[in-house]
């Protein structure tokens, strides 16, 4: 015949095996004095199947998940941007041609037309460059110009209010408050004078070649631009293309 359980005993064996159960799988209570598993114990549970189903493909996964959503999403960046040049480019990714191509090819073909863009742009930016030089030398020739005509300008009112405030300057002995004398002021009118001149005849001429270097370089800017456009399938060009399309042609 068994013997019954006492009910101290049943209460010990309950107690050993919620102990078993709590080692095994960690828990603790919440506000309202129910049992709920940690975080770290949840983790295992659904962790791998959030983060391995949500992370990798919707990058919202933790850790790995993250991981390579960044990834993903730095390599998509960089091709996109490499792909939105190209598509700006259309047809002038035709510039890839090497440098034997372009000398080769005909001039109605898009390397061809690409090819005296670039020489074209070439002359535009020479033509640039020496129409800076010549505004620069211009520029230049009308201060030196304007220096001089204040040097004569200002001798010859000296000499003027001399010649009415102090008896007898006119006579070329006496001398003003600046240590110049009648004859000392006319030899400066004389040879500013002269100055005036040279300046005025440089200045002038600095000023047409300028007028004539920046109408060249006009010119020059004009037809490069028509060329682009004509080796584009895409027109206008925008400033952006070109440049992408310049750096394409750069050391061919």
């Amino acid at each position: 015949m068994s013997k019954s359980v006492q009910p101290g005993m049943r209460h010990i064996a309950w107690a050993a095996a919620l102990a078993l159960i709590a080692a095994a799988i960690p828990l603790k209570l919440d506000s309202h004095g129910s049992f709920i598993q940690t975080s770290a114990f949840a983790s295992n549970g659904n962790g791998h199947g959030n983060g391995g189903g949500n992370g990798n493909g919707n990058a919202g996964g933790n850790g790995n998940g993250n991981g390579n959503a960044g990834a993903d999403s730095n390599a998509g960046g960089n091709g996109k941007g490499h792909g939105s040049t190209a598509s700006a480019l259309g047809g002038l990714n035709a510039g890839h041609a090497s440098a034997t191509a372009m000398l080769n090819t005909s001039p109605n073909s898009r390397v061809g037309k690409i090819a005296a863009y670039k020489a074209a742009e070439a002359t535009a930016l020479a033509a640039a460059a020496a129409a800076a030089t010549a505004d620069a030398t211009a520029a230049a020739a009308d201060a030196a110009l304007l220096a001089a005509n204040n040097a004569l300008t200002a001798a010859q009112n000296e000499l003027s209010n001399d010649l009415s405030t102090i008896p007898g300057f006119g006579l070329g002995v006496l001398t003003d408050s600046m240590g110049q004398t009648f004859g000392s002021l006319t030899t400066t009118i004389a040879a500013d004078t002269a100055t005036v001149t040279t300046d005025t005849t440089t200045a002038a001429t600095a000023d047409a070649a300028a007028a004539t270097a920046d109408a060249t370089a006009a010119t020059d800017a004009a037809t490069a631009t028509t060329d682009l456009n004509a080796a584009a399938n895409k027109t206008p060009v925008s400033p952006s293309t070109q440049a992408a399309l310049d750096a394409l042609l750069a050391g061919k």
